[in-house]
Parts: structure tokens; sequence; C-alpha cells
């Protein structure tokens, strides 16, 4: 296994105010960028166990940047590039939103790691 460098790390712990004292519903959004090897950009979730099968969109301060399909309560985009372009910008203090047929379920904001 190579262990890759870290140029930067931006990252968003998703959290809500609705659920469960042992299963609340959470999620987390990550951008790195490694030297000389690329990108990568992740969003998972989970404990979304009202949403077994539903899309989630995934906006930046109101803008959408990724839909991620939740099955059985989780759900998960990791992708690699090595073209920055690729991916959504992204920057420390932004707000990331997780909606669900419309109504609020996870937010925080980035900042780096």
């Amino acid at each position: 296994m190579t262990i890759r460098k870290i140029k930067y790390e931006l990252e968003a712990k998703l959290k809500s105010k609705d659920g469960g004292l042992f299963s609340k519903p959470s999620g987390k959004i990550e951008r790195k960028s490694y030297e000389n090897s690329g990108e990568r950009f992740k969003i998972s979730f989970r404990n979304l166990k009202k949403h077994k099968n539903a899309l989630a969109i995934v906006s930046a301060d109101g803008t959408e940047i990724a839909q991620v399909l939740i099955q059985n309560g989780a759900g998960l985009l990791d992708s690699e590039t090595f073209n920055p372009n690729d991916f959504p910008e992204l920057n420390v203090g932004q707000v990331i939103d997780v909606h669900i047929g419309g109504n609020l379920i996870l937010s925080g904001k980035l900042y780096e790691d």
C-alpha cells in the first residue's frame, strides 16, 4: 500500500437534531488534495433509518454539489481524480446541508483538517 502525503483537506461533520439517543443520523464530507497524486471527494451518511431508499441532495451554501442514494439507512459517494476540476469547489466556512424530500436532514460547516 502506498502512503500519500496530503497537501490539504477540508472536512465537515454533518449532524442532525433529530434521531434517537444511540442512533442519531450523522455524516461527513471530505475533500482531500494529495501531493502529486490527485484529489479525493467523499460523502458518507449513517443511521438514516427513516430514509431507507431515498435520494439525498447535498449543497454547499445553497448550491447543489452532489446527490447520494440512501440505501438501508446509509449512503456513500467516494471518488478520486487527477483533475481537481472534476469535483465541486469547496471552501473553509461553507455550510453543507443535506436534504431528503425537501427536508433538512443533516448540516455542518467546512473546516481545514
